[in-house]
């Protein structure tokens, strides 16, 4: 479950199946576009406007959206023991402009809520939407938007994830799996 506050979720959940808005890249210093290609501040800086990469697929072949974007912040928002990173202690609103477009409306000018905003995981609408209880979910079998979302192998000692047969990144990842 990447979006539990319960344990640290296992390496890749974060990485390798569920993916962010955009990465930060620490040696130089910038945000990089992931599942969101471009970010604006409009009204003094009270909303945030992100556009969704075109193109991005869930592992299952679904369409990404911005719908799934607000859908994710809608659900932190109704189960506050998944806002993990305390998002809505500065947000009063997030919906979705149009299928590529999602508006985040901040309470107050709050420009570093965006670092927030762009780590969060984002998780599949149509998957997550029935479910009763998403903060003990166990998540067993994975649709996400990441490169390794396909459970191959999980036993006592062992996990491995085999590659996104939908990935957006063309030709990625190099290798067909992961184990541990």
């Amino acid at each position: 479950n990447p979006l539990t506050t319960a344990a640290a979720p296992r390496w890749p959940t974060l990485a390798g199946v569920y993916e962010p808005l955009f990465v930060f890249n620490s040696i130089k210093s910038v945000q990089v576009p992931w599942l969101a290609v471009s970010h604006e501040w409009r009204e003094g800086s009270r909303v945030l406007r992100l556009t969704t990469r075109d193109s991005v697929k869930w592992s299952d072949g679904r369409p990404f959206s911005a719908r799934d974007v607000a859908f994710t912040f809608q659900l932190v928002r109704k189960f506050p023991a998944l806002d993990r990173r305390g998002q809505w202690g500065f947000l009063s609103d997030v919906r979705a402009v149009d299928e590529r477009t999602v508006d985040f409306t901040f309470q107050r000018v709050f420009i570093p809520g965006f670092d927030e905003i762009a780590a969060q995981q984002i998780v599949p609408e149509h998957i997550w939407k029935d479910l009763k209880d998403p903060v003990t979910f166990q998540n067993e079998h994975p649709v996400a938007t990441g490169p390794f979302t396909e459970v191959n192998v999980f036993r006592d000692q062992v996990y491995e994830l085999g590659r996104n047969p939908h990935y957006w990144q063309k030709g990625k990842p190099a290798i067909s799996a992961l184990r541990f």
